[in-house]
This record gives C-alpha cells, sequence and structure tokens, in this order.
C-alpha cells in the first residue's frame, strides 16, 4: 500500500487582482487541488481531530488584464484542516512550484516563474464526504533572479471550491 493515499480531490475557480506598472493584473484562477493524507509519517497525529496532507495543484489561469494573457505551472504545499461543528471545518495552506506566465510587464520577465502561496479558508460539508469551500490566497510570483526584470508580482485572490473526500 502507497504511504500517499488520496484523501481530497477539489476543483477550485477564482479571481485574483494585482497590479503591475500597466495597470491591474487580474487572473481567473482554475485549480485542481489533490490532497494525499501525511498520518503514515507522523503517528502523533492518527489521534488528532485535524488532518494534515501533502497537496498537489495543477492550475491554469487565464489572465485578463491588463491584456489577455495565461499562467499554467503545478504547486506542492501542505494543507492543514480542523473541524470547527459537524458541518463546518476551517483550514490554512502553503504552497510552491513551477510555473509559466505569459505577461509582459517591465517590473517582471515572463516566462518560466514561481509561485509561492499561502491562504486560508472554510469548508460546509454537504454530505460526509462532500463539501462547498471559500478561500483567501494570497500569492507572489517571481523567477528567482533567474533573470531580469524580477520585481515579482504579487495577487490577492478569492475562491471557492467543490471537494470529494475519499478513506
Amino acid at each position: 500500500q502507497s504511504p500517499f493515499k488520496l484523501t481530497e480531490s477539489t476543483i477550485i475557480v477564482g479571481y485574483g487582482s494585482g497590479s503591475i506598472p500597466e495597470g491591474s493584473y487580474e487572473p481567473v484562477t482554475l485549480i485542481w487541488h489533490l490532497g494525499f493524507d501525511v498520518r503514515h509519517f507522523f503517528p502523533q497525529l492518527e489521534n488528532h481531530r485535524g488532518t494534515l496532507s501533502l497537496c498537489l495543484e495543477p492550475e491554469f489561469n487565464p489572465v485578463f488584464n491588463p491584456e489577455t494573457d495565461v499562467e499554467f505551472g503545478i504547486s506542492f504545499g501542505l494543507k492543514y484542516r480542523h473541524p470547527l461543528t459537524k458541518t463546518l471545518s476551517g483550514y490554512v495552506l502553503g504552497s510552491v512550484g513551477p510555473h509559466f506566465i505569459t505577461v509582459k510587464t517591465k517590473d517582471q520577465a515572463n516566462g518560466f516563474i514561481f509561485f509561492n502561496t499561502v491562504g486560508a479558508g472554510c469548508s460546509y460539508f454537504l454530505t460526509e464526504r462532500s463539501a462547498l469551500s471559500l478561500e483567501y490566497r494570497f500569492r507572489h510570483m517571481s523567477n528567482a533572479s533567474i533573470k531580469e526584470p524580477n520585481g515579482g508580482i504579487d495577487c490577492h485572490i478569492g475562491a471557492m471550491g467543490y471537494s470529494l473526500f475519499f478513506d
């Protein structure tokens, strides 16, 4: 049996807003969040009410301002979920990963780039194995000084998702 067991699959749609010298930067986020249980590696979490999962997030994001562009890539991170009531849970997450952007701005080179994301949200369980979520994410992207310019682009993102949970 694999030590990484898929426990969550979520489709996330959101809208982001940031600024670049050419105007506002507005991506629509389309993310597939996959969560893998890591309790196998941390036996002390076995009886803990919350869950810690390793996240894999492929994404493809159309950008509509300042012009039509695209972002795509994959992020890896951690998500901690804690039940608040029988039908409501809260979570925090953080991730990082390689991406590619086509936007042309004088403060950030386009092409290969890294996304760093932190976020928090809450889920309302419709059934024992499905939930609707609302979340906020803060995302910074830059190319780790691989090429110039490297001023970075920051975005505030509001998103909603639909999750399926597995044993």
